[in-house]
């Protein structure tokens, strides 16, 4: 027995996912004030995540802070292949199964032999950021030449084909734009955004000619957009050079589709050069190329998916990146510390309010715990990272931030400062000395404030280690994440 996860499994995955953000709730979270070498104060070694349950709790346990994500915060994103030009790029295919090899020469890595279309180096981004996919390279004399021209300076092919062939005799298929805002918020060095577009969009919209391009797309539903001579032969045509469309009787494509149109170019000797498609037709799963009046000729017949290739760009190039985009901007409203750093980043999937079962929705929300003491203490009473303990109880935690104007002191509790302690299991009480190390202050515990949300509810699905990063009430940090299905 054997068995395989398709390709469409894990778009169909993120997709439900990204769907699921209309009635669920994803928050982005930082965490982690103190360092990861917390004997030496030393972030000389980030350490890598491990996908374990103690991880996971205690990623939680360093939550500071989380805010809540749009469905535009989110996209599907394909591996950002900038066209350049003097490479080689590689043709989409219905058989890239591990065995075909790339003839890709550009200078990011790949996979010399791709099994899934979203491994291979055919989708490019253009300077105007509009995504083709490549259907068609130039070959000479057997040997692949390299793209010249960019696929924006193409000419179109047939009616509403969205294929155009560039001067260097590539043929490429436009299967979508990307809007400025969608460029600034999701495309980076190594990712770029594409979406499929699910209803038309207004007049003078930037995703109205993706729009229509789906639209035109859908006329060809299992059409063939490329038919390769392997091997040209000799004595066709009469053995004279010339063109001729599908009428042609000695070139017929066999199949169960219908509307195929083409152009047959012969060469010298009634060699067959090339045959352009110009109406790629519908319904084709199978087909043959029946030639008479010569020999030896041989072809390659490339087929697209029954769902037409450019109607859905996101299945199509198999964009399996969940791209996430969102900024912080200052203490977002008082629920983010703005005098200390962090050095985790999760996506949380429906965390519940403190104390409830209920799926928090708020905006922004706050993990730390407020201790609130008298007011007029100086500003270095509690610094940040200090672990304070409470006098009676004998609970500790790590301090997030202290405001002596309202005597708020924001603490997490971690294993880092609470293993072999007999407060590990206790909460700090209300008219208890706060005593830290380092630091002076000895404040008494007027008051407690209980986080927004729910310590350990909902799934961590998500967790990245950085170097620190320093928090500013006038600073605005832009924080993507990408992961990959």
């Amino acid at each position: 027995m054997s068995a395989i996860i398709l390709d469409a499994f894990k778009i169909r995955t993120l997709d439900l996912f990204l769907n699921s953000l209309a009635t669920n709730s994803l928050y982005l979270a930082i965490g982690r004030p103190y360092y990861w070498d917390t004997i030496s104060s030393l972030d000389s070694t980030i350490p890598v995540p491990v996908n374990t349950v103690k991880n996971q709790s205690q990623d939680w346990e360093d939550v500071l802070s989380l805010k809540k994500l749009a469905t535009t915060d989110t996209n599907h994103g394909i591996f950002k292949e900038t066209w350049q030009p003097n490479i080689k790029y590689d043709t989409y295919r219905h058989d890239w199964d591990g065995s075909i090899v790339s003839s890709y020469t550009g200078f990011n890595t790949h996979i010399t032999t791709p099994s899934s279309i979203g491994d291979v180096k055919c989708t490019v981004i253009t300077s105007n950021y509009n995504i083709y996919i490549c259907l068609k390279q130039q070959i000479v004399l057997g040997e692949i030449q390299p793209s010249i021209y960019s696929p924006d300076t193409g000419v179109p092919v047939g009616t509403n084909t969205t294929i155009v062939k560039t001067a260097d005799g590539y043929y490429w298929k436009f299967l979508g734009t990307t809007s400025t805002s969608d460029v600034i918020k999701f495309s980076s060095k190594f990712y770029h955004p594409i979406q499929t577009i699910p209803s038309a969009p207004g007049g003078g919209d930037p995703y109205l000619p993706q729009w229509n391009a789906q639209v035109y797309s859908a006329n060809f539903k299992g059409g063939i957009y490329v038919i390769n001579v392997t091997a040209a032969g000799s004595g066709y045509n009469g053995g004279s050079a010339g063109t001729h469309t599908e009428s042609d009787p000695q070139l017929k494509i066999i199949g169960d589709g219908t509307g195929l149109q083409f152009t047959v170019t012969y060469g010298t000797g009634g060699s067959i050069s090339d045959i352009e498609i110009t109406n790629p037709g519908t319904g084709y799963t199978y087909a043959s190329v029946v030639t008479t009046g010569g020999t030896n000729a041989a072809f390659d017949i490339i087929f697209t998916p029954m769902s037409g290739l450019g109607v859905n760009p996101v299945y199509n190039v198999c964009a399996r990146f969940l791209l996430v985009s969102t900024a912080l901007v200052g203490d977002e409203g008082g629920k983010f510390t703005t005098t200390n750093d962090y050095r985790k980043v999760s996506l949380v999937y429906n965390p519940t309010n403190f104390g409830t079962s209920t799926v928090a929705t708020s905006a922004t929300l706050d993990a730390s715990t407020t201790l609130v003491v008298q007011t007029g203490l100086p500003s270095g009473a509690y610094l940040v990272d200090a672990i304070v303990t409470g006098a009676t109880s004998g609970a500790k935690g790590r301090v997030v931030d202290f405001n002596p104007s309202t005597g708020h002191v924001r603490v997490i509790r971690t294993g880092s400062e609470n293993i072999g302690s007999t407060g590990a299991n206790v909460s700090f009480q209300v008219s208890e000395t706060l005593n830290t190390t380092p630091g002076t202050g000895t404040g008494v515990i007027a008051s407690i404030i209980s986080p927004d949300v729910q310590i350990y509810s909902g799934d961590i699905v998500y967790t990245e280690y950085r170097a620190p990063i320093n928090r500013d009430p006038s600073q605005t940090e832009n924080i993507s994440v990408i992961a990959k299905f």
